[in-house]
């Protein structure tokens, strides 16, 4: 398992995008049932698939379809 502080050094990894961000509560939502309690997606992309109802699996493929 990660420890915290190197979560907190080295970023956080959204596991809908695959990159890393910051893990701070600018990034990630509150989440008091993880290790870290970050949510694991970025705000900007939980916020996507909430407001289109989309699943997690869906949005992963339109990302890695866009970034291909």
């Amino acid at each position: 398992m990660t420890k915290n502080s190197e979560i907190r050094q080295y970023g956080k990894e959204c596991t809908i995008s695959g990159n890393r961000y910051p893990a701070n509560s600018d990034n990630f939502y509150h989440n008091g049932n993880s290790s870290d309690e970050l949510h694991p997606y970025h705000k900007y992309y939980d916020n996507v698939r909430r407001s289109h109802n989309i699943s997690v699996d869906k949005l992963r493929e339109i990302i890695n379809f866009k970034n291909r």
